[in-house]
């Protein structure tokens, strides 16, 4: 498999010098082991639709899933960028388990980080993803509102009771909801003037309902179906801090920028297996009235050099996207999350659908991964922002200077 590089892992009150190599080898080892457990896998989850417990299972005895909790908390104190190797390396076995662990990833990024959090309730959830590992996902997006990038009030109500709060509304696109611990679902209050806060809610608690309505061409396996809430109680505690409906909640702007990072890796984590694919395929092909390798032609090798290029490309914006979050360069971090969801995000499809066409019959046969790839690197243009958003907040960018 094409592998991805990145920087050190460093726990809070240290940096990248203090923490050592090793450390850094066997995250990346770990990764690589369960890329191939994954890979094995892929194709049975994707015909049948099924969720991927097993990857879920396996993925969590790993010890990955506190990688980005601190390591005063017993945690890996990953950075964004060794975050993106992992998730990249899942990427190249299942995208579908890794768009799980994105979502899982970007959540306790914010929590280590605490903007937007009360310490309390912090402190719990990372010990908890350290020493009682369960998933977590934020349910942001609406039926009707779309997603919360477009900005507006979510349509999900938290209403104020003597003990909390009740939750009523509904979610979609509650990516991994079989396997998930938590839901971090996003609500206005019923106050007068609303306040918008971020709810923890147990995946199991009375009132949740699952529509099992996820039947797309891509990603079959995510299981991203509309989550139903009736009602549902949750404690004055298990609430993020609350602002104003039109401010940005810093709980948020965490995720959205793990969250482009992660998702940047791992769209780029499918081409790079569709190309492993379709090397191997090409340096094997030797069609009788050729009487050598298709990899010799010269316009095969310059139609791969293409794709090559690209994923170098992605190597580079998602290498300088990781440092400059890291650094708190927020002005590059949203110029390059743009770019990043322009060209390595929704690029993907554009890369695989080259891939097909080098390979031919070949590519579109069920039985290899590269039609797989295709269809999963699709979804990539279906995820917030989109694409239309992205390039329109840049052209008024410069159009108002």
């Amino acid at each position: 498999m094409i592998s991805i590089p990145t920087s050190r892992v460093v726990s809070r009150g240290e940096s990248a010098e203090q923490v050592g190599g090793a450390n850094q080898d066997a995250i990346l080892a770990r990764a690589a082991s369960l890329r191939g457990l994954l890979a094995d896998r892929a194709a049975g989850h994707d015909r049948d639709a099924g969720f991927p417990f097993d990857d879920i299972a396996d993925f969590i005895a790993s010890g990955l899933m506190a990688l980005p909790s601190w390591g005063e908390a017993g945690g890996l104190g990953g950075s964004l960028a060794t975050a993106q190797a992992v998730i990249g390396s899942l990427a190249q076995g299942d995208p579908s388990t890794a768009l799980v662990i994105v979502n899982h990833y970007m959540v306790h990024a914010t929590i280590a980080a605490r903007a937007g959090w009360p310490e309390a309730l912090a402190a719990r959830l990372e010990d908890e993803n350290v020493r009682r590992p369960g998933l977590i996902n934020a349910a942001l997006a609406e039926p009707d509102l779309g997603s919360a990038s477009y900005g507006g009030l979510p349509e999900t109500v938290a209403t104020a009771m003597p003990d909390g709060w009740r939750i009523t509304g509904r979610k979609a696109y509650v990516t991994g909801i079989p396997a998930l611990a938590w839901l971090l679902v996003r609500a206005r209050t019923d106050e007068p003037a609303p306040r918008v806060g971020l709810f923890l809610v147990p995946a199991r608690a009375d009132g949740v309902i699952v529509h099992r309505n996820w039947d797309h061409v891509g990603m079959r396996a995510t299981h991203s179906h509309e989550v139903e809430f009736r009602d549902v109680a949750v404690p004055a505690g298990d609430v993020t801090d609350l602002v104003e409906s039109d401010a940005r909640h810093p709980v948020l702007g965490g995720m959205m920028r793990w969250n482009t990072g992660l998702l940047g890796a791992l769209y780029d984590g499918i081409v790079r297996a569709g190309l492993d694919w379709t090397v191997g395929f090409l340096r094997g092909r030797v069609p009788s009235n050729l009487g050598q390798p298709l990899a010799t032609l010269p316009s095969v090798q310059d139609a791969v050099g293409r794709v090559v290029l690209a994923l170098d490309e992605n190597r580079m914006l998602l290498d300088l996207y990781a440092g400059d979050v890291a650094a708190g360069r927020a002005e590059a971090a949203d110029r390059g999350a743009a770019v990043i969801k322009a060209r390595v995000i929704d690029g993907a499809a554009d890369l695989t659908l080259h891939l097909l066409s080098l390979a031919g019959n070949a590519g579109l046969n069920a039985r290899n991964p590269l039609e797989r790839c295709h269809r999963d690197a699709l979804c990539g243009r279906i995820h917030a922002p989109h694409g239309e958003l992205v390039r329109r907040k840049a052209g008024q960018r410069v159009l108002a200077s």
